[in-house]
């Protein structure tokens, strides 16, 4: 639609633009009059025009005048200067005031629908410049509004694998989201490792205290050093810092994560952990990760604390010499179901053992070892270890260390015993059937996420993590509808009294249980009963 807007102190010179111009042949759809530059500003004020044709001489306020009025406004409509002179500093003025064109009075009306014409074009290009900067505006918004998600995709698709830790493959990867490998070369990872709330949480309240321990981090840890606060698969928070902290020393360091510590003891009821990775390039950033999950793994005596991965946990035993990072990176790989590649690199290491100076205690050391390592990553899924050996016979000790070509082959062994286990429960951890199964014996009982998880023997906030992942629920929404479903089943099977079934499921208040029947149902239980009534 083109508006266009005539202005003029003569009524008669405007009636007749308005009368002698073929305003629909050349595109015009709405004219508006003005017969003095107050009334043309309220016009422009009101009504989006597009083209003013303005004459400068005008009483008390000029065309001109006008025309740096609507300059000063911010607006830009295409102007057609009319005047009696044909003095050339009028016409300078009107065009560093960005007038479209000057004509001398009286109009040639065709020589106007021309200049109009050529107007109107001008108008239709603007908008269309207008519409792309506004489409890209929008894309950028977006892209800008997300992008924070997008380097948490970066950060865990390298975590968990998905990007090579080699430094194109990671180059590659950050050109995808707009950020720059010098701003990555180095990092250090600081793992929050969440050890107990101070107040009882249902799970919902602790969902959002996650949040709000992930906004305190950007906030306290990141407030002067660059970096991303991350949740990885296993719903650890992690905060990557960037080359940029390369300068902070271990006491700003130490000093921040203590502060933080405190704070959320403080203030969000919550006991926590620092876990603070060494300085590495981002291409050994995966080590890092699993050494900094290591040792969260193992400590049980320093709680609330800020730990550093060099340093020895006190009242902790050290793990065997031999089990170093690259053990740890086989642990994940059995934990994520990367037979293929665990099995290579066993056959690596294995290879790596000379015959001639192998003996029985490197060995046994090497056996010791590799067993902690399946066992690390079973205790994290929540398999028990006599599981391994129910499909597979694999030696023992003391033939396992008889010879390297005799260790070699119980390493395949118990590589695929556990491989074969963890493809039998990729699909659901076993904490989550046990849990499943409980609450399926006790819907009769009052069930807490506390309990639940002393019977899966994990703390509750790791059950409620994993839970969480494997069904896509919370644990308190999944009771909710195993209960339900349960009075659903019993309504119609049976002829026990609402009430009866209500109570039968801990729910000693009726229009509680009514309520949340509706909720998961959509109906009231006297609703969803009356159609079995009447096939009986």
């Amino acid at each position: 639609m083109i508006r266009v807007l005539i202005v003029d102190d003569e009524i008669y010179a405007v009636k007749g633009l308005r009368s002698g111009v073929r305003w629909n042949l050349i595109g015009v759809d709405e004219i508006y009059e003005a017969y003095h530059a107050p009334m043309a500003q309220q016009v422009l004020r009101e009504q989006p025009i597009d083209i003013v044709i303005c004459d400068i001489e005008m009483p008390e306020i000029s065309g001109l005048e006008l025309m740096e009025w609507v300059k000063s406004q911010g607006m830009q409509p295409e102007t057609i200067v009319l005047t009696c002179h044909s003095e050339f500093e009028y016409a300078k003025r009107a065009i560093h005031l960005g007038s479209f064109e000057y004509l001398l009075k009286p109009v040639v009306y065709t020589e106007l629908e021309e200049t109009l014409t050529t107007a109107i074009s001008r108008v239709k290009e603007k908008r269309r410049i207008s519409e792309t900067d506004d489409q890209y505006n929008k894309i950028v918004e977006v892209w800008n509004s997300r992008k924070p998600m997008l380097v948490e995709r970066f950060w865990q698709d390298l975590l968990e694998r998905r990007v090579s830790s080699n430094r194109e493959a990671i180059r590659q990867s950050l050109s995808l989201y707009d950020m720059s490998m010098s701003l990555v070369e180095r990092v250090r990872l600081i793992l929050i490792s969440v050890e107990s709330w101070e107040r009882p949480l249902n799970e919902r309240d602790e969902l959002i205290m996650e949040f709000a321990l992930r906004k305190s981090a950007e906030e306290m840890l990141l407030e002067k050093l660059p970096g991303n606060v991350i949740q990885d698969h296993r719903g650890n928070i992690l905060v990557v810092l960037h080359l940029g902290e390369a300068d902070a020393t271990r006491e700003q360091i130490e000093s921040l994560c203590r502060s933080y510590v405190e704070a959320c003891s403080r203030y969000f009821y919550c006991r926590l952990s620092c876990y603070i990775g060494e300085l590495t390039a981002v291409t050994n950033v995966l080590h890092s990760y699993l050494a900094l999950l290591n040792k969260e793994y193992r400590n049980v005596s320093m709680a609330g604390s800020v730990i550093w991965s060099e340093d020895p946990l006190s009242a902790i035993a050290k793990p065997a010499a031999s089990f170093t990072e690259f053990m740890l990176d086989w642990a994940d790989l059995l934990e994520q179901g990367d037979m293929r590649e665990l099995s290579l690199r066993l056959e690596e290491w294995t290879n790596t053992i000379d015959s001639s100076k192998a003996t029985v205690e490197t060995l046994t050391a090497f056996y010791h070892a590799l067993l902690q390592v399946i066992y690390y990553a079973m205790h994290r899924k929540g398999l028990q270890a006599q599981q391994l050996y129910e499909n597979h016979a694999c030696s023992g000790v003391e033939t396992a260390t008889r010879s390297v070509s005799q260790f070699k082959a119980w390493v395949r062994c118990i590589s695929e015993a556990a491989g074969s286990l963890f493809a039998r429960t990729m699909a659901v951890s076993p904490i989550v059937l046990r849990v499943k199964a409980y609450i399926a014996e006790h819907l009769n009982e009052e069930l807490s996420r506390e309990q639940l998880a002393a019977i899966a023997f994990v703390n509750p906030a790791y059950l409620s993590r994993l839970f969480r992942k494997e069904t896509g629920m919370v644990l308190t929404d999944y009771i909710l509808k195993e209960r339900m479903d349960k009075a659903a089943e019993q309504l119609a099977t049976t002829d026990r009294s609402i009430s009866e079934i209500a109570d039968g499921l801990s729910y000693g208040n009726f229009s509680y249980f009514a309520r949340l029947f509706r909720k998961v149902h959509g109906v009231t239980p006297q609703e969803y009963r009356k159609p079995y009534r009447r096939v009986q």
